[in-house]
């Protein structure tokens, strides 16, 4: 093997140095080439899920950082210059993001900068009322129960008179659907989104038809409440909702039995005469004429039985076991089917 000394003598320090700059250059694009290559890829197909914080204002680089010690992606470095290539660098939006090392650098980044922020989905069955809500969302760890509590107690709904005696003033008006609620969606922020989804589905088109029958949007909600809480079968809401109508327009108390419940704040098998004398706004045997506010959250089945009503004259009903109701249009008419069944 020739010495070192041989090999400059021979070659000159000039080529020697040139030759050592090309191999470096040449070991940097070698370099360059696997981690463009690689640099981007998942760091793993067993990586976990990781909740990710983005605040407003947070700059790419910051975020990148983070990304790369919470093992999401493989290289900061890569994501800020894959960035800058697809100009994307000042685009990340804020929110809270699910985000794993299973997911490429690219689709981590599309999802900063789609503001894909991360979700947990909300389904709100038709009848819940503002305390079943209330600890469903504590149950899913959205929300505490006594946080939703309280924006529902206070919330500022315009269609609830401000002299109402209403236990909550989102009763009523908290839409039964299913949510996609990002996680840092506190107490009142649900509260907005559930009234804003009421808002769209009572349509100024339904606003028109409740006035055209002399109904405030708070009575027209109220009577839906209790047509979802009486209803058992879709085809009988319309009936229902007719009984209620009758009975209001001629001053007769609507006597519905879950309002005992709800102004009791209990469930009620069975409604006794002790229960009926029982002293609230929301009693409709110990008041006349509707309580001050919806009793639960209807659906839209139940509101558009209220704004289109079966054409009947019923005053009463009686349910069956097995969920349907006998229809009467007398006191006479009902004792006797009391008697019968």
């Amino acid at each position: 093997m020739m010495p070192w000394t041989d090999i400059v003598r021979r070659f000159g320090p000039g080529r020697i140095l040139g030759l050592l700059v090309v191999l470096a250059a040449l070991g940097c694009l070698a370099w360059a080439f696997v981690f463009w290559d690689t640099a981007g890829e998942p760091v793993s197909a067993q990586s976990p899920m990781v909740i990710v914080q983005v605040p407003p204002g947070a700059s790419l680089s910051s975020v990148a950082g983070e990304l790369e010690k919470d093992g999401v992606i493989r290289s900061s470095l890569y994501l800020r210059l894959y960035a800058e290539l697809h100009r994307s660098s000042g685009d990340v939006q804020a929110g809270v993001y699910r985000l794993s090392g299973r997911q490429t650098t690219a689709a981590v980044l599309r999802t900063l900068v789609e503001g894909d922020v991360a979700v947990r989905r909300l389904t709100i069955p038709e009848g819940y009322t503002v305390s079943d809500i209330a600890f469903l969302l504590q149950r899913r760890g959205i929300a505490t129960a006594s946080a939703f509590v309280a924006a529902a107690r206070s919330y500022a709904n315009p269609f609830v008179p401000g002299d109402a005696q209403v236990r909550y003033r989102l009763e009523g008006y908290a839409f039964p659907s299913t949510y996609k609620i990002a996680y840092d969606t506190n107490a009142a922020g649900v509260a907005d989104i559930l009234f804003s989804q009421w808002e769209r589905e009572f349509t100024p088109a339904m606003r028109q038809e409740a006035a055209a029958e002399h109904l405030s949007v708070n009575q027209v909600m109220t009577l839906a409440s209790l047509v979802e809480r009486e209803a058992k079968l879709q085809r009988e809401r319309p009936i229902i909702a007719a009984v209620f109508l009758n009975r209001l327009h001629i001053g007769m108390p609507m006597q519905s039995d879950p309002t005992v419940g709800y102004a009791m704040q209990e469930p009620i098998a069975q409604v006794t005469l002790k229960d009926e004398r029982y002293p609230s706004p929301y009693n409709t045997y110990y008041v006349k004429g509707l309580p001050p506010g919806p009793i639960c959250n209807p659906g839209l089945p139940s509101i558009e039985a209220v704004l289109k009503p079966a054409k009947v004259g019923y005053l009463y009903f009686y349910g069956l076991p097995d969920g349907s109701h006998i229809f009467s249009y007398t006191y006479e008419q009902q004792l006797q089917v009391e008697r019968e069944h």
